[in-house]
């Protein structure tokens, strides 16, 4: 059966960091061992500050090159695994220059088999970047640097029930003096069980709690208790129905509880689906929804409910090249607005995307590649309102 990773808030908030206008760090896993490819990406984005044109005189475009290093590894130890994605570099800015600074992502996974069925994951990731400027009240330079680290114990079964576990730490801090206030913690617990039946698929009930914190922000301002314990009950089914179709679909129930007594609690139906459709080997079709509670540093909310969608293609086009496309949709609420760097309330937003990419082979060791993405926000608030359009071209040689 293929599988499918049970994202915890930890693994949640890792899709929420700060990541340049296209997936710029993404990398190809090598079946077996060591690769190391220098790269150099440019990036052209008409509005990189993600301000509104209609408030802001001036130019608002940008072209940005990032020379790194992108390497990854993957062996096998016996009946463990150890797979590790980075990549680490510097943005320099023909305009901006105050938004220089560098650009590093680093992923750690393995996978130990400890007894019969038993598996331990553990995962560290590391993310230091600029920090998304459509979040931010003002516009400074600011590298956010993210830690995620997270252990999850499997035993699953191909027949009867299976228990699961869970534990991760996330921190994200701020290097300007004025986000430090924003830098924020979150920890996070889950344990469920699990029923495998060939016949019939997977089934996991699991309860999850989770702690949002921010440590500089009580301290700074007298009075004020911020964050939020968030607990979480849900069923998540999966099932394989032949190659060409894996899927999982999971409901839960949810609900948050600030620590302030003047911000509502909330609660609500949780959502999270995925499906992978392969109708031949050239072609793959990926469909991702959820719906949370979560936490982001630099929003100021002391929690956001959130619901996601993501639709993307993938088609090879020949032995060297292939192409991609897609489109996105993301709706926030912001609850417990703290406005902390600017009096106005956010209150909800809505973020589109749509984007395409190609790459192709040029040689065996030399790839390069192309990608357009246009996104576009809209709010009630006009100066949190923007519309982007960016492209990048970069080229790698592997070593």
């Amino acid at each position: 059966m293929k599988q499918f990773s049970v994202m915890s808030a930890a693994a949640t908030a890792a899709l929420m960091i700060p990541q340049a206008a296209l997936s710029q760090t993404e990398v190809e896993v090598p079946p077996d061992g060591l690769r190391v490819r220098p790269t150099v990406r440019l990036l052209y984005d008409s509005n990189i500050l993600r301000q509104n044109d209609d408030l802001v005189a001036g130019e608002q475009d940008d072209l940005r090159i990032t020379p790194s290093v992108d390497v990854t590894y993957r062996r096998q130890f016996g009946l463990h695994r150890l797979t590790v994605i980075g990549s680490a570099g510097y943005d320099f800015h023909q305009r901006f220059e105050f938004l220089d600074r560098e650009r590093i992502s680093l992923q750690a996974d393995a996978d130990l088999s400890v007894s019969g069925y038993c598996h331990v994951q553990p995962r560290a990731r590391l993310n230091f970047a600029q920090s998304n400027l459509s979040d931010q009240g003002v516009v400074v330079g600011n590298t956010q640097r993210t830690q995620d680290y997270r252990v999850a114990v499997d035993c699953e079964k191909p027949y009867g029930f299976f228990p699961v576990a869970a534990v991760g730490y996330l921190n994200t801090s701020n290097s300007a003096s004025s986000r430090r206030i924003f830098d924020i913690d979150t920890s996070t617990a889950m344990a469920g069980i699990g029923y495998s039946k060939a016949s019939l698929g997977e089934i996991r009930a699991t309860f999850q709690y989770e702690r949002f914190r921010r440590p500089n922000a009580d301290g700074a301002i007298p009075g004020l208790r911020d964050g939020a314990e968030n607990y979480r009950a849900g069923i998540l089914f999966r099932r394989a129905v032949a190659p060409r179709l894996s899927w999982q679909l999971g409901a839960n129930y949810f609900k948050t509880k600030p620590r302030a007594p003047g911000i509502a609690d909330f609660s609500g139906l949780g959502v999270e689906a995925q499906a992978v459709y392969t109708p031949s080997n050239r072609l793959s079709v990926l469909l991702d929804v959820d719906r949370s509670s979560r936490n982001q540093s630099n929003t100021g909310a002391t929690y956001i409910v959130q619901t996601d969608f993501t639709l993307r293609g993938n088609l090879k086009l020949g032995a060297r090249s292939g192409l991609s496309a897609g489109g996105s949709y993301s709706r926030r609420s912001f609850k417990g607005e703290l406005q902390l760097d600017t009096p106005l309330l956010r209150r909800s937003d809505r973020t589109r995307a749509v984007f395409a990419g190609y790459r192709y082979q040029l040689r065996s060791r030399l790839n390069a590649g192309a990608e357009i993405r246009h996104e576009w926000r809209t709010t009630a608030v006009d100066q949190f309102r923007y519309k982007s359009t960016s492209g990048l071209l970069f080229v790698g040689l592997d070593l």
